[in-house]
């Protein structure tokens, strides 16, 4: 049997893979990509790099890179199809 804290981490991440595919293809409009897509302009403080959403978005979908998420998200059935399918054993 699956405990608790490991269906929460599951339905977590395919909450998390379903928004950035909806952000992604580009269906809510331009205005919510630029976050994911870490064009915001500005002056960060020193240290080691924050995670971003789109670092765990790339690891569940086995990407290696921003654009090549965005190709499989285009893909509506496919992608919807990952989310489905994925496990938390994957993922972290």
């Amino acid at each position: 049997m699956v405990d608790v804290g490991e269906r929460l981490l599951q339905q977590f991440m395919k909450w998390k893979l379903g928004y950035a595919g909806h952000i992604m293809r580009g269906s809510s409009g331009p205005l919510l990509q630029l976050p994911l897509e870490e064009k915001i302009e500005g002056k960060r403080g020193q240290g080691r790099p924050r995670r971003n959403s789109m670092d765990d978005v790339k690891k569940w979908s086995g990407s290696t890179s921003n654009g090549d998420t965005k190709r499989k998200a285009e893909n509506r059935e496919e992608w919807r199809d990952m989310v489905a399918n994925l496990r938390t054993d994957d993922g972290t």
